[in-house]
């Protein structure tokens, strides 16, 4: 995938998160056979199923202070997006972390994604 193609995806990836859709973003830009590894250091496997990790997660935030994007970088078919984030979750309390995923591409979507903070 060219570097332009994955930058051009990422905005659209970071204007749709930045509208409050954070799901749309999901179903354009995620592969099928989507791994993902949160902060927590546990993969999960699959589109549906990171769908539904993910939809409980924002259903239990409660309070947001931040959301930002904060800068992107793509090196052939790896992408590296820094996010900061301040917000309040039911089960967690405040989570206030500047986190960077790394994301490797296939067939024009994400088909890796492992965040770092």
């Amino acid at each position: 995938m060219a570097t332009a193609t994955i930058e051009q995806a990422l905005n659209g990836l970071v204007d749709l998160v930045n509208q409050g859709k954070p799901t749309d973003a999901f179903d354009t830009y995620y592969h099928p056979n989507l791994e993902k590894t949160d902060l927590d250091g546990v993969t999960v496997s699959g589109l549906a199923e990171n769908y539904r990790v993910g939809e409980e997660l924002l259903s239990k935030i409660t309070a947001v202070r931040t959301f930002a994007h904060r800068g992107t970088l793509v090196v052939g078919n790896r992408s590296f997006v820094v996010w900061e984030l301040d917000f309040d979750h039911a089960d967690n309390g405040r989570v206030n972390v500047t986190e960077v995923a790394i994301q490797d591409w296939q067939d024009g979507k994400i088909i890796r994604e492992r965040y770092i903070a």
